[in-house]
């Protein structure tokens, strides 16, 4: 609390936002004056409705075990993690912690996807390994009033091209650092608007809040600047999908276990957690890819995957390996949309590896051309299938609890369903007068 205390003071803090994430992976919380969280935000005092837990992508709420109209939807409440407080730059005198959410008797709530990543973290070290991760997203960033981004030319690797969005990217990184939250690379990605940030590394729980809070600046700060921030998977047909890629290494004793000092390539322990990655990922594409849009991303020829491969650098895989050093070699998951939760999916990622440690895998050959090579098995190709997938997998309810796996089948049969009654203007311009 002296720490704290000190924290609020230097900065002339008024307002602090308790923040956690819901179970699609948007930031939610309260706005509590500086006093009321001295005298309440400390004590696990804050509270808001357990729907908050239990709702879709339009909050429209679902039933849980734990959460339902029958019981009303009770109170969870916010217990903040103070390891994690920190300023919000573009707002004045106001700081931010990330919580982590509890019962009425302080006992940590399951489903929470923080909680659900906490306790992946936890059976790693139990295992003796450091889990170390990189999040890198991209999103667009589209005119206000139009909807579409400006120009026409793909600006990836560019310079020049995105030159426009450099004032509200220059104030995004700026506000990130001065956050604590570090920015390792910035740049235009394959269609216009569209940006890469890649966050540097950090244990997993940290890496996760640090995406969250990313979000949450990109989307602040896009209208001041006339643009708004979207991290949907496929906002428009005609051009590039964003995803959300995790770099992932294990170390032992300040050592990377995915190292082999003595042939310079990727250790056994490397393999064995490759091979466990590519086995789990179609139980687990429902946590990668939420969404019925996310599935319009994943298309041959793409750089989206679409089937369980891996290759040695090579970015039309499900899993990337990157052999660089000791301290470099790791490797790249690029199933997931932008928009997938991180907690969940780190969760459910980082499991999955461990399981192909401890059962001692070993993946296939790596591809050389993944999306013509016909021995790898499909990812799922639709929401439908991912659910069923997801719904029936003894491993999915292992890695992120049973009710966290009933919870997310039932927002995917509702998101479904709702695209399944939306007639579209590309429909209406089919076959209006076709037929």
């Amino acid at each position: 609390m002296e720490a704290v205390e000190q924290f609020l003071k230097e900065h002339s803090i008024t307002m602090v936002e308790l923040a956690t994430p819901d179970m699609t992976g948007a930031i939610r919380g309260k706005r509590i004056p500086v006093e009321s969280f001295a005298a309440n935000g400390m004590s696990n005092a804050v509270g808001l409705s357990s729907a908050v837990l239990a709702w879709d992508y339009q909050m429209d709420v679902i039933e849980t075990a734990e959460y339902s109209w029958s019981n009303g939807y009770p109170d969870i409440f916010l217990r903040p993690d103070v390891s994690t407080l920190r300023l919000v730059p573009w707002k004045p005198k106001t700081a931010l912690v990330f919580c982590d959410i509890v019962d009425a008797a302080g006992n940590l709530a399951a489903i929470s996807p923080r909680n659900v990543l906490r306790r992946t973290v936890t059976e790693l070290e139990q295992a003796g390994l450091s889990p170390y991760i990189a999040m890198e997203t991209e999103f667009y960033a589209v005119d206000g009033q139009t909807l579409r981004p400006h120009g026409d030319r793909n600006p990836v690797y560019s310079l020049h091209d995105n030159y426009y969005l450099e004032p509200f990217l220059d104030e995004v990184c700026a506000m990130l650092l001065s956050a604590d939250v570090e920015v390792e690379a910035c740049g235009a990605e394959y269609a216009p608007g569209q940006v890469e940030i890649n966050l540097t590394p950090s244990d997993p729980l940290t890496a996760a809040d640090s995406l969250l809070f990313f979000r949450y600046a990109v989307k602040q700060l896009a209208p001041r600047h006339g643009y708004r921030a979207t991290f949907m998977a496929k906002p428009f047909g005609d051009l590039s999908g964003s995803g959300l890629h995790i770099h992932q290494s294990m170390w032992r004793a300040k050592a990377n276990a995915f190292w082999d000092n003595a042939t310079g390539s990727l250790s056994s322990v490397g393999e064995n957690y490759v091979a466990g990655l590519l086995k789990y990922a179609a139980d687990l594409q429902l946590v990668a890819v939420p969404t019925p849009n996310g599935y319009k991303r994943v298309a041959d020829h793409s750089f989206a995957p679409t089937n369980l491969s891996w290759g040695l650098d090579n970015r039309c895989a499900a899993v990337r390996v990157l052999v660089r050093d000791a301290k470099g070699t790791r490797v790249e998951t690029r199933i997931a949309a932008a928009d997938a939760n991180p907690y969940l999916l780190a969760a459910g990622q980082l499991t999955a590896g461990l399981a192909g440690i401890t059962e001692e895998l070993k993946p296939a050959p790596p591809a050389a051309n993944s999306y013509i090579s016909a021995e790898y098995s499909p990812l799922p190709t639709n929401i439908w299938e991912a659910a069923t997938r997801f719904g029936e997998s003894e491993f999915a309810r292992r890695a992120l609890g049973a009710a966290t796996v009933e919870n997310l089948c039932q927002v995917a049969a509702n998101e479904a369903a709702a695209g399944q009654r939306e007639v579209t203007e590309w429909e209406r311009n089919r076959y209006l007068d076709s037929v």
